[in-house]
């Protein structure tokens, strides 16, 4: 899917990186979730603001976004393989 393609389906107006963020956020399982933890991992750099529950969080939210992806391209037993 070229961009202008998804330029079309997500905001002819809209920046090259919002249309890039709307697509990954609609059309890749867990993409919306990994955005998410970009924008607060951004906003926490810029204040110096880690601790090791937010570095648990993340962790957690990356095995998530690991296991949606696995199940939506192989199916719902691709740990079982």
């Amino acid at each position: 899917m070229g961009f202008e393609v998804l330029r079309q389906k997500y905001g002819n107006g809209a920046t090259g990186r919002s249309v890039v963020n709307r697509a990954i956020s609609d059309e890749i399982p867990g993409g919306a979730k990994i955005l998410d933890l970009l924008g607060e991992t951004r906003r926490r750099r810029a204040k110096g603001d880690f601790d090791e529950q937010f570095f648990e969080r993340v962790f957690q939210t990356l095995v998530d976004v690991r296991h949606e992806m696995g199940e939506a391209t192989l199916g719902k037993d691709w740990k079982n393989a």
